[in-house]
């Protein structure tokens, strides 16, 4: 069973561990840089859209949301697209301040909304307002702070739990929802021995499979990201799947040496999350 893409998104942004990010600046501050301003392309300054953009992009849906650095821009777009609501759903990007900051919801109950971040402090810390790090937090739905709400529209149809009795993508309102882990996949895939079959099986006979348990799960998440053909799926990682698997680390933001369609853990580790393997 495919996991719905509003899932696969609050899963990952719950998989980011909560600390500091950025670095003290002695006489200046935090410096706001971080690894996720050199993903977005702009680093060095407030990075909360920043964030929210990434966690979309991690996943492929960064086609949903508008690439901006500016919470006012993305409401804008929101309320122009018909993707503007007063309550909250798994997955929106909630406007804070009407434009000050914003993070991603990942629950809510009848009195409050719970969201996760970057460029924000951990609960109770004192910095001065300034942000540090991704943390989450909770606010009540009626706080003025809470200013509204993007509820992006994922492509697969499947509309996330919402609050909204009137959502637009047709999901029916629940009083509650809070993130908790799905089960674990049952099916490890070995770093090493895909690797091995990587660098083994493109110069083998036609069909040769080094380690094909191990790469059967792999060729089938390629082919759910549409990189690599069915017919092609039969645990041998011959030169297409090599072809397939660059297209996949080019699709994760890497390139030259690093998109040369042998694995590595993090894009590996990143394949599985979405499509239910575990790698050891």
């Amino acid at each position: 069973m495919t996991t719905a893409q509003w899932r696969t998104l609050v899963d990952h942004v719950e998989s980011i561990p909560e600390r500091i990010y950025e670095t003290w600046v002695s006489g200046e501050g935090w410096d706001n840089r971080t690894q996720f301003g050199k993903e977005y392309g702009w680093d060095g300054v407030s990075w909360c859209m920043e964030f929210d953009w990434d966690m979309f992009h991690d996943v492929g849906l960064d086609a949903i949301v508008p690439k901006t650095a500016s919470v006012g821009v993305m409401a804008d777009w929101a309320k122009a697209h018909g993707q503007w609501s007063e309550y909250p759903s798994i997955g929106a990007l909630v406007d804070f301040g009407n434009g000050a900051h914003t993070e991603i919801v990942i629950g809510f109950d009848a009195t409050n909304v719970y969201t996760k971040g970057g460029n924000s402090l951990e609960t109770g810390a004192v910095d001065n307002g300034q942000g540090n790090g991704v943390w989450s937090h909770s606010h009540a739905r009626a706080d003025s702070y809470v200013t509204g709400y993007m509820a992006p529209r994922f492509p697969d149809g499947q509309c996330p739990p919402t609050a909204d009795p009137k959502d637009p993508r047709g999901g029916t309102a629940v009083t509650s929802w809070r993130w908790s882990p799905a089960p674990s996949p049952t099916v490890s895939v070995s770093l090493a021995n895909v690797i091995a079959a990587a660098k083994h099986d493109p110069a083998a006979p036609q069909g040769s499979a080094l380690h094909r348990a191990d790469c059967l799960p792999v060729e089938k998440a390629l082919q759910a990201e549409v990189l690599l053909a069915s017919q092609w799926v039969d645990g041998s990682f011959g030169s297409l799947t090599v072809s397939a698997y660059a297209a996949w680390q080019r699709r994760c933001g890497y390139s030259g040496a690093d998109a040369n369609g042998i694995p590595g853990s993090a894009s590996l580790i990143k394949l599985g999350s979405k499509h239910g393997f575990t790698v050891h």
